[in-house]
Order: structure tokens, then sequence, then C-alpha cells
């Protein structure tokens, strides 16, 4: 980047350097919140973890600066290149961690990796694998990577793992030969472009760390150009902003103008501008996808039965007995493409990304007692399972975890769907909670209680097709009660 103009406009260094600059980290545009995020994740979470970003948007910054802020007790390895065979991999990891004297084979390899990570847990230290540019990681190695994750001791694991990449680690990930690490992935985060007023903000930042103490560099106009010309991405507003301070430099001028920019936009010879809205990874929409088609379908089936339907329906009113008649199933709410939620002071701070699916409601308290006076008379079959969730939240010793599987507005069939449910995976592992989000009333509907994460994770593996087809999700009991108490 070019250092000729710093005198010029009054800045001691370039502020629009593209290589990473732990001090010019801009936290506006939800980065600050996402660092937040990835901190707590490396310090109390175990697992895989991703992050997702378009190429120059400022995730190399985000893992260097997070690994910079890690309590002394975390050891981190860096993988800036990770397009390492199978083999290299492990050596590569294993000589960040001291170890130079390695053996040929892969089994002795591993075995050895095990007993220093052991070593460092029983010394108090966690262990963290940290590969940038992982969308460029060959499967094998992706697969030696979940291998890894599941060293452990009886209660813990002995390597946290996070993977940033491009959007193309998703697609890498949605790879059926990836599903074994796809479902080791707790925790997801995007890294979305900046908005206009957040990219604005984000040029004023950078100008001031630089040394900057007047008022507007860039007059408006220019400044809308260079937004536009850079999609939002921080690497090429750096390019862009760059190339036009030089040229107005150049031209003897004050502040930068229009032309500067339309100048240094033209010099890139490429077609920058970004599409109307941000591109979200396409697994994402294949699920949503697959859920409408079989919305359609369901429907479909409903409307042949409707007159069934409304003959029960009719019926319950008279007679309670015909609430537990099988009904049609339906599809419930998609849920958000994100993996297993955050800790309650995690996810607090990191917003769905733009544009952004139904989010699940959070839970409105609710004691046993009052469910039946504030249930419609046709979901009075829900009751049981609405107690049985009660029941489990006012366990003083609660703990584990479950899946959720749907969030339904109240309106729906909702007794349809619980009884559909209950028929595939035993009724005694069905729970409901009421729940209101976002001015709705919903029912939020769980499976299972489960010990461990690995025991939920495996669970979700085993659901029947049409459950894991909605994205279950892993979520805790204590945080289920404390959305309830909230």
């Amino acid at each position: 980047m070019s250092s000729l103009y710093l005198d010029h406009f009054g800045l001691n260094k370039p502020p629009f350097q593209i290589t990473p600059d732990l001090g010019f980290f801009f936290a506006g545009g939800r980065r600050g919140d996402i660092l937040s995020a990835l901190l707590h994740v490396a310090q109390h979470e175990e697992g895989i973890m991703t992050l997702v970003a378009e190429v120059g948007s400022g995730k190399t910054l985000l893992a260097r600066l997070m690994i910079s802020k890690l309590a002394a007790d975390i050891c981190t390895i860096y993988l800036a290149n990770p397009s390492f065979s199978r083999d290299e991999i492990l050596g590569a990891i294993a000589r960040d961690l001291g170890l130079t004297d390695l053996p040929r084979s892969t089994e002795a390899r591993l075995a050895a990796l095990q007993n220093e990570l052991l070593r460092r847990h029983a010394a108090g230290q966690r262990v963290l694998l940290v590969i940038d540019e992982a969308h460029a990681m060959p499967l094998d190695s992706l697969e030696e990577v979940r291998l890894l994750s599941n060293l452990e001791t009886d209660q813990h694991k002995l390597l946290n793992i996070m993977l940033f990449g491009q959007p193309e680690l998703d697609e890498t990930l949605a790879d059926r030969r990836m599903r074994q690490v796809r479902d080791r992935v707790i925790h997801r985060f995007e890294l979305t472009p900046l908005p206009a007023d957040e990219a604005a903000a984000y040029v004023d930042h950078r100008l001031r760390a630089a040394g900057w103490s007047g008022s507007t560099l860039f007059a408006p106009a220019a400044m809308a150009l260079l937004i536009k010309s850079s999609g939002g991405r921080a690497r090429r507003i750096n390019l862009l902003a760059d190339k036009a301070l030089l040229g107005a430099y150049a031209g003897g001028k004050s502040t930068v103008q229009v032309e500067q920019v339309r100048n240094a936009v033209a010099e890139l010879h490429d077609n920058i501008a970004p599409p109307s809205r941000w591109r979200l990874p396409s697994w994402p929409w294949a699920v949503v996808s697959l859920a409408l088609v079989l919305g359609v379908w369901l429907a479909v089936l409903l409307g042949q039965r409707s007159a069934k339907a409304r003959a029960a329906v009719a019926a319950s009113a008279e007679t309670p007995a015909a609430l537990a008649r099988p009904a049609s199933p339906v599809s419930p709410a998609v849920l958000p493409p994100a993996s297993a939620p955050i800790a309650a002071a995690v996810a607090a701070v990191v917003p769905a990304a733009e544009p952004s699916p139904p989010q699940l409601p959070v839970s409105a308290p609710a004691s046993a007692p009052a469910l039946a006076k504030d249930l419609p008379p046709w979901m009075g079959v829900v009751l049981p399972y609405l107690e049985r969730t009660q029941a489990q939240l006012q366990n003083p010793e609660l703990s584990g975890y479950t899946l959720q599987i749907a969030a339904l507005p109240r309106e729906a069939p909702v007794a349809a769907y619980l009884q559909t449910v209950a028929q595939q995976i035993g009724s005694e592992q069905v729970y409901a909670q009421l729940s209101h989000y976002n001015g709705k009333d919903f029912v939020a509907v769980f499976i299972g209680s489960y010990p461990s994460i690995a025991q939920a994770n495996a669970a979700r593996n085993d659901l029947p097709g049409a459950l894991r087809a909605n994205k279950p999700i892993v979520r805790t009991w204590i945080k289920i009660r404390q959305d309830q108490l909230s």
C-alpha cells in the first residue's frame, strides 16, 4: 500500500494496508460481538467451530486478534496454510506442540500426539487448533481433523478446533463424505459484508487510527461510490481507499472526490459491485427448499383429508378422547442454519446473519397448572408433554442436553405433529414448552434428554430422516430453564 500521501494528509502510518494489523481492528459490523463469542468458545466450549466469510472480509485478522487475547493457559496451534496431506497435517500440529522426533506411521504419530495432549491437559492447559483458509483443505485432511476431535479424557476433549474459511467451507462440509465432520460442528459463525453505514464508519476508524484528525476526508458522493464498489468487504475497501487517496494526493487535492474513487475502481479492472442481497452458503437454502417441497406434499395430503380433520376437531369439543386420534403430520418450522446454540452469554451478542431465517422463540414463563387454561381446546392433547417439560425444568439438579426439533405457531395443528413424532420415537421421549417470541406464541418441541453433548449429537444422527431434514439443534436444559425465567 502507498505511503506517498501520508504527509499530505497528516497521517503517521498507511491507513489501508491489506495485511492484517491488530491495531486497526474495527469492532463494528458485529466484528466485536463475534470476537467476544470466539473468545468464549475458545475458553469454555469443546468441539469443532466454523467461521465463514467471503474473501477479504477480515476473518484472518479476527482469528489472529482472538489468539492474541486468549488466556495464558490456552496453547494455540495456528495453521495459516492448511493444504497439507493427511500425514502432513499431523506433523504440522505435532511440531507446533514441540514434538520433533516423530515416528513415521500415522498410528504412531497419533499416539505421540495424544500423549502430548494428555500431558498438557494434566498440567491444566487447553489446546486450541486454529486453521485458517480451511476451505482449501483436502477432504482426507479434514477427516483427520475430525479424528483429532475424538481425542478425549472421560470428561473433556483434548483438542478444540476452529475452522476459518470462505463459504466453500460450508459446501465442503455439506458433502455426504464429510457428514461425520459436520456433525461435530457445535458452533457456526458468519462474517457478513459491512452495510453502508458500518462501511463508512470503518473507513473513518482506519483513518483516525492512522493519525487523521480532521473532519470528513472522503466527500459524501465519493464515500457512497467507494462503499457500493467494494461490496462491503474490508480488503476491497482498503484497496479502493488507498488508490483514491493516492489519486487525490497526485492531483493536489485536500479531500477525495468521486473522480478519484471512479479511477480507483477502473484501475482494478473487475466488476466488484455486490449483488442486491448478500449471498448465503448454498446448503441452508437446500434445507429450506426441502422443507418447502415437504410442505407442498403435506398440504396436498392434508387437503385430501380435510373433511376427516374437521370432523375430528368438531368431535374434540364434545369428547376429550377425540384429541388423541391420529391426525395428518405437519412439517415443523424451519430452524436456523446454524449448528448447536452457544452459551447464553455468547448467543446474546451474536445475532443471526442477514438475510436471517426465523429464530427460535424464547420461552415465556409458564407453570403446569396454568398450561391448560392458556391452551386452546383443540391443543389439550399437548398438556402431558408440557407437564413433562415443566417437571424436567423443576429438577434442582438439572443438567444435560436435549434436541429441539421445531418451534410451531400455536394456531398450527400441534397435537397432530406431536402425535406423529411420538409414533416415530415414543411419546415418553417428547417434550413441549409454551414459548413467546416477537409478539407471537409458539410451542417448542424437544426430543430426549442426554447426559452429554456427544450423546445428543449421536441421537440427532439417529433420528428418522423426516426429523433430521429440519436441522434439529442441541440445547442444554439449563439454558431452556433460563429462557423460561427471563
